[in-house]
């Protein structure tokens, strides 16, 4: 078995056995870090558009991850413990303040607990709203059918509701840039969704 098979396998273990961890014992303490991955992801059922499912707000409110028809979402998935996820939230807030005209929405779903969210989020001062939960955002997260995720996981859909792809692991800029030129594409209709979904995997 090849060094990359082996690393593939231990990802996936180490993600299963923390996920039933996790299930069993919510009351426990979160770990201080998860592995940091940076890989596009492939669906082993792809999802072609945006399940339903709701969460709790920082102010305590159910919100469905409807609540913005007719925007394009990126959905950041993190928590207080993954330094990943907290390196990356700079550059979501930079991205969300420049498409401030356009029709695209950051939303945070923080897999953690509402306590330390509510209180890091008063020191960071979110410009995009904000969802938090545990076993239900766990679950919200496996309901883009993808075969492995880590922390940060980040899913992009386009103004439908159309899932255009996920990435496990953190984001950079370029994932932005080209992020952000699909969508313009596809608004100006210079591009389908096919192509949209093979250049946010980075197969053209």
């Amino acid at each position: 078995m090849t060094r990359a098979a082996l690393l593939a396998l231990f990802l996936s273990s180490t993600a299963i056995i923390g996920y039933i961890f996790y299930r069993g014992l919510l009351t426990a303490p979160l770990p201080a870090s998860m592995p940091e991955t940076s890989a596009i992801t492939v669906p082993s059922e792809p999802v072609e558009s945006l399940p339903e499912f709701a969460l709790s707000n920082l102010e305590g409110e159910r919100t469905a991850i409807g609540s913005w028809p007719g925007r394009a979402l990126l959905i950041n998935f993190w928590a207080t413990w993954c330094p990943p996820c907290l390196r990356e939230i700079p550059l979501l807030k930079e991205f969300q303040d420049e498409h401030a005209g356009n029709p695209v929405q950051v939303v945070g779903i923080a897999i953690d607990r509402l306590d330390p969210v509510q209180e890091f989020a008063m020191g960071m001062e979110f410009n995009y709203p904000i969802l938090i939960g545990q076993a239900d955002a766990m679950d919200a997260a496996a309901a883009f059918g993808v075969e492995f995720f880590g922390l940060p996981f980040s899913v992009f859909t386009d103004t439908q509701g159309a899932v255009l792809g996920v990435h496990t692991g953190e984001l950079h800029p370029e994932d932005l840039e080209n992020l952000a030129g699909v969508l313009e594409d596809l608004r100006s209709g210079s591009t389908g969704l096919p192509q949209a979904r093979a250049r946010i995997a980075g197969r053209m």
